[in-house]
């Protein structure tokens, strides 16, 4: 007999946390038919006991069926390494992955890849500025790092550090962001005409410019942006630049309504949809009050602008959505993840990259793991990457941190358990490899001779027994 949230006895699992989880039980056995040599079958996918996972539209990788045997083995307290190799695996499907480059629409990657000429054309620079630009931009790159403590306010309204901000920094975080927008869920960008949207922090127009590249569905879409930035001088380029990129795609440019101020300051009307990219790392560093407490501030102060529930006309749902973007340190990722929580306290479930609604198990807390993504920036314009070279400031990586939440409901499967790789590959005994991942029932430590990639989220059946916990991090460990 199945059991329920209010059985007395916790789970396993539910005793680590300390507290109970919010599905029924741990849901593993099979519902559906058993196909000859032991794997189960349903109508979302079919696990192979015993093989290496399998990505989404490609064939398995072989292996030996280990139907009757325990994937899990207990670690020793006396084993010096910190995790016991096992004998038996567990297969896994991919879900999605974050940061696909084959996602990004092949228009949008024109358009980036020839950006140094849409700028020109819209904000062209002399023979002198041009020579002079690798020294603005290492320039700034101090002043957003190691100067940053002196940093004004309103830097943005100076015309070498804008033209520095625009010619490189913009050019990197449409890259970055691009890359971002065309793998996430295309529900989470489903709005109806007329939506209302807003772009906390809005620079140059960053997040309005990379959703336009990333989502051609939303290019026919009659969206109003609010888009709110002390610089006005930065808010006028980026309008510019939002309509040269939409004439050369062919497209009407989506409304742009310019607001002078800084959070908090006040719009016109409500809207369904708020945006923040790097806004809340530098809003931060002008108060010396917890993280936890500016996370609470923050959250009221987006759902101020955001309009209350109300059905549809058409009865399509739910439309109110957050998207909050961060550079990839621990301290912003944690107060993404403070902000996240108190999200969700308030009726918001995240749609990515989290694939659970339950305590955040890389909150950025001291000593701890920190969420964050990243990849190689072998697919960036060489013509970028050149002015980064000449700024010396090369780039290998571009990391980010986010999460994007809905009010909308959200169903889940409680017959599997979705984890998601935020680290890089860990080197582990006996030739394997492990990689840190965030899953409903806490950390992982996900082992396997496959190589799994940053922003990759899978799905294996929910285990019925207890998994082996990993010494170093206290992590569970999954053997792929």
């Amino acid at each position: 007999m199945k059991k329920t949230d209010t059985d007395g006895e916790l789970k396993w699992y539910e005793k680590k946390a300390g507290r109970r989880m919010n599905f029924s039980g741990a849901v593993c056995k099979d519902d559906g038919k058993k196909a000859k040599g032991g794997k189960r079958a349903d109508t979302k996918s079919e696990y192979k006991a015993g093989c290496k996972y399998e990505r989404k539209n490609e064939g398995s990788a072989g292996g030996n069926s280990a139907e009757g045997k325990d994937f899990h083995k207990k670690v020793r307290g006396t084993e010096k390494k910190s995790f016991r190799v096992q004998k038996d695996f567990v297969a896994a499907r991919q879900v999605d992955f974050l940061l696909d480059a084959g996602s990004v629409p092949s228009d949008a990657k024109k358009i980036l890849a020839d950006f140094r000429d849409i700028i020109g054309a819209t904000h062209p620079l002399n023979s002198k500025q041009r020579a002079d630009l690798p020294r603005q931009i290492l320039e700034l790159s101090h002043t957003l790092t190691d100067e940053r403590a002196e940093r004004r306010l309103g830097y943005m309204n100076r015309p070498q550090t804008l033209s520095a901000y625009t010619h490189y920094y913009l050019w990197w975080n449409l890259v970055r962001l691009t890359r971002l927008f065309s793998n996430l869920p295309s529900s989470f960008f489903e709005f109806p005409d007329g939506t209302v949207c807003l772009d906390v922090g809005s620079g140059p127009l960053t997040v309005p410019i990379a959703l336009f590249l990333s989502r051609p569905e939303l290019r026919k879409k009659k969206l109003r942006w609010y888009c709110m930035d002390i610089s006005p001088q930065a808010l006028s380029i980026g309008e510019n630049l939002l309509m040269t990129v939409a004439a050369r795609l062919e497209c009407e440019s989506w409304e742009v309504v310019r607001v002078k101020g800084g959070f908090g300051t006040p719009v016109k009307e409500k809207v369904s949809f708020v945006t923040c990219a790097n806004v809340f790392n530098e809003v931060g560093e002008e108060s010396n009050m917890p993280p936890d407490y500016l996370a609470k501030k923050y959250c009221e102060k987006i759902l101020s602008y955001i309009m209350e529930e109300k059905p549809s006309e058409n009865g399509a749902g739910d439309f109110r959505k957050v998207l909050l973007i961060e550079p990839g340190i621990p301290s912003s990722a944690r107060l993404l993840s403070l902000m996240r929580d108190a999200m969700i306290r308030r009726g918001f479930s995240p749609v990515s990259p989290c694939p659970h609604a339950a305590q955040c198990p890389m909150d950025g807390k001291r000593g701890g793991k920190w969420c964050n993504f990243a990849f190689g920036t072998q697919d960036a314009p060489a013509a970028l990457k050149k002015l980064s070279e000449s700024a010396r400031l090369p780039k290998e990586r571009a990391v980010l941190s986010f999460v994007a939440l809905t009010a909308a409901k959200k169903s889940e499967d409680a017959g599997e358990l979705s984890f998601r790789v935020a680290s890089d590959p860990i080197h582990l005994p006996g030739s394997r490899t492990g990689y840190y991942a965030c899953s409903e029932i806490g950390l992982l430590l996900v082992v396997t001779e496959d190589s799994l990639r940053s922003g990759e989220c899978l799905s294996i059946p929910r285990p019925e027994k207890k998994l082996s916990v990993d010494e170093k991090s206290g992590a569970f460990v999954v053997e792929l």
